[in-house]
């Protein structure tokens, strides 16, 4: 893997997430975030043991490191391409950079609307390739992420670094989940979050939802 760059060094503005965050926002388990944020991932850490964090690319290469192993890729395999396409595209974060797709156990790129093979083929595939998870993240137009979406199939929760330190929020209104939840632990009704921070049920509902624990 190519040396990290200082840029993945959380800054103000970039997002900063422990490793209890990334297994949050994520929905990962935490024991699986922390054994690969010391291990293979550490590269793109700071801080020592229990105080690692990264930055908001950090967070989406982090997403599709998980996403590409638990598809059966090996992480010798991740790590090849990852070198290649962090010389290839002068990138410390080519996975939060580029849009990826898996097809078996082969790796896809989107790049400026044409899907080519990782390994340099630059083969144009359909489009309809392109997974689903894809739509839980925004790319601005030089196809760098900028936001994620961390409940599959809505838009009402998002992450976004340059909003609230990077925390999960209530998307178009800025207050923050953790805040709604702990209203509703308190015994607040859902009508009188609504009122008090005017929103719609669904996305009380929603920021209640993202923070419950797993059944």
């Amino acid at each position: 893997m190519t040396a990290p760059k200082k840029t993945m060094i959380p800054r103000f503005g970039d997002g900063i997430y422990s490793t209890n965050d990334v297994a949050e926002i994520l929905n990962l388990e935490y024991h699986q975030v922390k054994f690969l944020m010391n291990g293979y991932w550490q590269a793109f850490t700071t801080g020592k043991e229990r105080n690692k964090t990264i930055n908001f690319l950090g967070l989406i290469e982090f997403y599709f490191y998980y996403y590409f192993r638990k598809k059966g890729i090996s992480a010798y395999k991740i790590k090849e391409l990852h070198s290649k396409l962090s010389r290839d595209f002068d990138t410390s974060y080519p996975f939060a950079s580029l849009k990826f797709k898996t097809q078996g156990k082969e790796i896809w790129i989107d790049y400026f609307g044409l899907l080519m093979k990782a390994d340099g083929k630059k083969q144009p595939v359909f489009k309809e390739f392109i997974e689903p998870f894809l739509d839980q993240i925004e790319y601005g137009d030089d196809l760098l992420a900028r936001r994620f979406f961390p409940i599959k199939g809505t838009k009402r929760i998002v992450v976004d670094p340059k909003k609230q330190f990077g925390k999960p929020i209530v998307n178009g209104n800025g207050v923050r989940t953790e805040v709604i939840y702990r209203f509703h632990l308190g015994g607040e009704s859902n009508e009188s979050i609504c009122k008090l921070y005017d929103l719609e049920m669904q996305q009380v509902e929603d920021a209640i939802h993202y923070h419950q624990p797993a059944a």
